[in-house]
């Protein structure tokens, strides 16, 4: 009975975290999409933004997690500050990107 109650909180720890999802500032074919694709790009990049900013703060992930490991919190604010920042920087550089190439006159 205890193995498997053991099992069962080690499972509810692991739901309750933040996934990875960190992505790279540039990646290959960056500078060859044009400005459909470019647009579609960030327009992808600001719901995967929205979806990643809404696992930070007072979650029912973290509610219960803090009731069982509180320490977990913090590792959780920090992966869903490091991912809110990776999409970021990604979206700013290919915002950039655009302005080069899409909106110069």
């Amino acid at each position: 009975m205890k193995k498997k109650f053991l099992q069962i909180f080690i499972l509810f720890l692991l739901s309750a975290c933040v996934a990875n999802q960190t992505i790279q500032t540039v990646q290959a074919g960056d500078f060859e999409m044009n400005c459909a694709q470019l647009n579609y790009e960030l327009t992808n990049l600001g719901a995967k933004f929205e979806e990643v900013k809404s696992e930070s703060g007072a979650t029912g992930d973290n509610v219960a997690l803090g009731f069982f490991f509180w320490p977990g919190i913090i590792v959780n604010e920090q992966q869903a500050r490091k991912n809110q920042e990776s999409i970021n920087a990604r979206m700013t550089h290919l915002t950039k990107l655009y302005s080069e190439k899409c909106l110069k006159n």
